[in-house]
């Protein structure tokens, strides 16, 4: 094995986790009753109907989002019983296994923040945004003390070192920079991890002792250089450098992602595959086998789900305002606009999903080859990552670029008119059409995650092209649109606090009878 960075992967393998005791006999289990957590986690799949996110990342929203409305609504102290609770309910962890000593671990954890931020200097403790990162920092640490995911982080690290010193970037900013940026791009192609996870990730990175026991100096010390930090972090999650190191490291992630695999499959013991070729080769076939339906059937699901968010969050609005407008603006009533903007682009969605090619035997040699490369560090390309052009080429490119925006939007546009689609239907057809385009290539991506990449076919650039305005403008809505869901906004501000209020009185309805019975019991038996 020559490539150093697997090697110190398999010695942090080899360090004995810290892993959580499990509940002895003498501790008491927090426990939540059945009809609560049907009701709960019935609740959490309905809530992710209306507001799309990849699975990955759902455990992490759905902390944020009770502990914003635990500190933020309710304004309550002592979250850490209520913040477990509601997690059981929503089916995040397993009922009658988790000790109430953890109550007091997670309370340790909000103290921590809260302090953080009663010492921050008072100019960044009144911007708008420093509570919601607190929020962010706070939620993502809580998952990871439920959820620890050392591996990951080891698998992504090695994916780093293996990559840093192939990928050369002559982007205008310090090397320090530079090193981040690539950074990110790994997690981000490996991991799919998200901007929250990445400024938790980064604000460890700037703070190695955060983890460790704290006292009020210590915090009060990391509090006043935090605004510096969290700026820093902040403009390199914002800067689109490492969005554009991440399609050259496609086919490395993939080979990465199968050694990430085998760390799962095997822990510290991976060291005898990953020098065993045969072995290996067993693994990957094996693995790959088994997961290109898999992941086939995910993307499958994902466009399911993504039909009825965009259905329930967007079209039911939109046909609101569309038939308003046409009733009392037209005095009139046009059906086949009307019916194109339900059906249509459902429809297209799930022909560009369901329409993924099955990936075949040569895929999976390819793979093979490739984490062969990993293992031993030979035949790692050179990536060369170009900065914007500048000068002229850079008005050129812009300006060819906005012709092309302009000719498929103004087809779209001269089609629909001759169809009688009036202008709010028109605006609405195409809102859809590039949010369809967007969510359906972020499907089409998942299902894939393991198919490696090759020099791109003509037709395929050609395809491309003429998408890309059309997908760009879709991820541009989305953002607008995730920030603006109205269904979402009622469910987490009118209904959520309601709902869970009475599943809590509920769920200590049903222990107060619980107890009343066992004293009847007992009363019974002593007569």
């Amino acid at each position: 094995m020559e490539n150093p960075a697997i090697s110190g992967l398999i010695e942090k393998l080899k360090v004995p986790k810290n892993a959580r005791v499990a509940p002895s006999l003498e501790d008491a289990l927090i426990n939540v009753n059945k009809i609560t957590e049907r009701a709960g986690t019935l609740y959490e799949k309905l809530r992710y109907l209306v507001d799309y996110k990849e699975d990955p990342h759902i455990r992490r929203s759905a902390i944020e989002r009770i502990i914003k409305r635990k500190i933020l609504l309710e304004r309550a102290d002592g979250i850490g019983l209520s913040l477990v609770q509601e997690l059981i309910s929503g089916g995040y962890l397993p009922n009658n296994s988790i000790a109430d000593s953890v109550i007091r671990e997670i309370e340790a954890i909000v103290h921590k923040y809260k302090l953080l931020e009663h010492f921050f200097p008072l100019s960044f403790k009144q911007e708008p945004s420093t509570r919601k990162i607190l929020v962010s920092l706070l939620s993502t640490e809580i998952e990871n003390f439920f959820y620890p995911n050392e591996e990951d982080n080891y698998v992504a690290d090695a994916f780093y070192l293996t990559m840093f010193d192939y990928v050369r970037v002559n982007s205008g900013i310090s090397d320090e920079a530079n090193k981040v940026q690539i950074l990110v791009a790994c997690y981000r192609a490996l991991l799919n991890t998200d901007d929250e996870t990445l400024l938790y990730k980064l604000w460890l990175k700037s703070n190695p002792l955060w983890l460790n026991p704290l006292n009020e100096v210590e915090i009060e010390v990391i509090a006043k250089k935090s605004p510096m930090i969290i700026s820093g972090i902040r403009e390199a999650l914002i800067i689109p450098l490492s969005f554009r190191i991440i399609p050259k490291l496609s086919n490395y992630a993939i080979y990465f992602g199968l050694i990430h695999e085998i760390v799962r499959a095997y822990g510290a013991e991976s060291d005898r595959i990953f020098r065993d070729e045969i072995l290996r080769s067993q693994f990957v076939e094996n693995f790959l086998k088994t997961n290109y339906k898999r992941q086939y059937d995910r993307a499958r699901g994902a466009a399911m789900r993504a039909i009825v968010y965009i259905f329930l969050t967007k079209v039911l609005l939109a046909l609101s305002l569309e038939v308003t407008y046409q009733i009392f603006i037209l005095n009139t009533a046009e059906y086949i606009p009307i019916a194109t903007n339900i059906i249509f682009h459902p429809l297209l969605l799930l022909f560009m999903t369901f329409s993924v090619r099955p990936i075949g035997k040569k895929n999976t040699d390819l793979i093979i080859e490739g984490v062969q490369k990993i293992i031993t560090g030979e035949g790692i390309r050179m990536i060369q990552v170009s900065t914007k052009n500048t000068g002229f080429f850079n008005t050129a490119f812009y300006t060819l670029y906005f012709m092309m925006f302009l000719i498929i939007f103004g087809g779209i546009v001269a089609v629909l008119q001759k169809v009688n689609f009036s202008s709010v239907s028109i605006l609405l057809f195409i809102c859809f059409i590039a949010l369809v385009s967007y969510f359906a290539l972020r499907i089409r991506h998942s299902a894939n995650k393991w198919k490696v990449r090759g020099d791109d076919r003509t037709a395929s650039m050609v395809f491309n092209l003429f998408t890309l305005p059309i997908i760009r403008a879709g991820k541009w809505l989305s953002r607008k649109f995730s920030s603006i869901n109205l269904f979402a906004f009622v469910l987490d501000f009118i209904i959520e606090t309601p709902f869970k209020l009475l599943l809590h009185f509920s769920d200590s309805f049903m222990f107060f009878l619980r107890e009343k019975q066992c004293c009847c019991a007992h009363w019974t038996s002593e007569v």
